[in-house]
């Protein structure tokens, strides 16, 4: 074994030992392709007590959905999802731009091609909004790619400035014409100094006009309403790009993107079904009886909260006001207390009503999985992590009903299916000149893509299996896995490279660019 071999292998038996059940997904799945693997998503494990509840969540769910994208695609998504009853929760919610993003809900859309369903029209993803606006992944704007000077260059196209990048997406207000306007002024700038085309500053201006521009768009009370509506239009783009049309396949019929706010649904099921019901949400929410139990099963899960370690927040994130940043709350009698005491809720359901229609406050990622899969059963697709920590979940749940006596919320949780990895693999890629690859983002595909992009996704989806295309994400992995200044970090396993692994692996022979410079 060569000393790259090793250092491979050490690097992901690294990241697997912190992560069991992607280490069992691997074991038992990793060897299907891609395409097959995201086939069985759509197989769903439903008990009688979830046929029960699911009514109150479809309700909700098409009327959410129904305010942003109309009647017809609520109805038609509603009708998917009462049949087909999963959703994604990998993404971070923001312009459908980012490689992983891009990547999870291409692969997810492949099989719908298929059409062994009619029914079978969207994509469906609550993606997270409890994410600042300098997370990685770029919520803030749109990026993609030139080849200038002999280099690829990354682009950014920002709606807003730099400034907001401490606070949310949840909540923030949407951006206006002065943010379209700052965006046609850059690509002008980019052009004059020769870092893109004419011809690509005047087509990104042209989709800027087309999509982010609307009137509709522009006086949407929020930026992630804004979000769910431009990423419905974007989406499509992405199958036809540059409106070519491929004489042996004249016409692409893709599936809809439906991106929905995580965390606002969540809040809208609780407010609609929960304030004043006797469900087991309720009492979680009210009942000073389950407050020993939380911190007794949930205490330390990732997504939760730690009370030693004085992180997390205990159901909700407080977001008072125009606070810049979330804050901590923590359980003090029958309040929940930000970490300064300034601001305080009180656990009642008039009050917790009140507050949540301010949106001033956001579900912690357990309360929101606690819901969405725990009570009602909803099957979550997600990323490396998601597949961890929401099995885990499960477990303490179980364990906490169990204390309870509440059998019939045993027998929903125990149908949840928590292993069900979408994320965290790249397919689409960009051919440069030099023959290398980089990742192609959302706009990338509508750049440089051809009539035969999709074809060859497709195709790249059937030749390489799960855990080919989750090996050279490895180091990025082991990035998220063992942070900067974490005492169990090696550096030194991080000399390896993604196209180091794609080589040792034999990937490299099998990727082919699906765009081009």
């Amino acid at each position: 074994m060569s000393s790259l071999d090793e250092t491979f292998q050490r690097l992901k038996n690294a990241v697997l030992d912190k992560k069991p059940v992607l280490k069992e997904i691997l074991v038992k799945r990793g060897g299907k392709n891609l395409y097959e693997y995201a086939k069985d998503y759509i197989d769903v494990n439903l008990v009688p007590p979830v046929h029960e509840r699911e009514d109150e969540l479809l309700s909700t769910f098409e009327r959410e959905v129904g305010k942003r994208l109309g009647t017809q695609v609520a109805k038609e998504a509603t009708d998917q999802l009462r049949k087909y009853y999963y959703v994604s929760t990998a993404d971070h919610h923001g312009p459908l731009c980012h490689p992983f993003f891009l990547n999870s809900n291409l692969i997810a859309s492949a099989p719908l091609f298929e059409k062994q369903d009619p029914i079978l029209k969207n994509v469906i993803v609550l993606a997270c909004a409890n994410i600042s606006f300098d997370n990685s992944s770029f919520p803030r704007g749109l990026f993609f790619h030139s080849y200038a000077n002999g280099q690829v260059e990354r682009h950014e196209l920002p709606f807003f400035p730099r400034s907001v990048r401490p606070r949310p997406v949840y909540k923030y207000g949407p951006y206006g014409m002065d943010g379209i306007d700052k965006i046609k002024k850059l690509l002008i700038e980019k052009a004059k100094e020769g870092h893109i085309t004419q011809k690509q500053s005047e087509n990104i201006s042209s989709l800027i006009d087309e999509i982010y521009a609307k009137p509709d768009v522009l006086n949407c009370s929020t930026f992630s309403d804004q979000v769910t509506k431009t990423n419905f239009e974007l989406w499509q783009k992405f199958f036809n790009p540059g409106k070519n049309c491929n004489p042996q396949n004249p016409h692409i019929d893709p599936p809809n993107l439906i991106y929905l706010e995580q965390e606002t649904f969540v809040n809208q099921l609780i407010i609609d079904h929960h304030l004043n019901s006797d469900t087991t949400i309720n009492h979680i929410l009210f009942d000073k009886a389950y407050n020993p139990l939380m911190e007794q099963y949930f205490d330390g899960v990732t997504g939760g909260f730690s009370l030693e370690k004085k992180i997390g927040t205990y159901l909700f994130w407080g977001l008072p006001g125009n606070s810049k940043y979330r804050l901590q709350m923590m359980k003090e009698g029958n309040f929940l207390v930000s970490s300064d005491g300034a601001y305080r809720v009180e656990l009642t359901p008039d009050c917790l009503r009140e507050k949540l229609e301010k949106q001033e406050l956001i579900p912690s990622t357990l309360l929101s999985f606690i819901v969405l899969a725990f009570y009602y059963g909803l099957k979550l697709l997600g990323g490396f992590s998601q597949v961890n920590y929401l099995t885990f979940m499960k477990n303490s749940y179980i364990k906490m009903q169990t204390d309870r006596g509440n059998y019939r919320s045993i027998e929903v949780c125990a149908h949840s299916q928590t292993k069900e990895l979408c994320g965290d693999v790249t397919l689409a890629f960009l051919g440069v000149q030099d023959g290398s690859l980089t990742p192609a983002t959302g706009l990338d595909l509508i750049l440089y893509g051809t009539e035969n992009t999709w074809s060859q996704f497709v195709d790249l989806a059937r030749h390489i299996t799960l855990e080919e295309a989750l090996n050279p994400m490895m180091p990025e992995l082991y990035r998220i896995t063992y942070p900067e200044g974490s005492p169990e970090r090696d550096d030194s396993l991080l000399q390896i490279t993604a196209q180091d692994i794609a080589n040792l692996t034999n990937l490299d022979k099998k990727i082919k660019p699906c765009a081009y410079f």
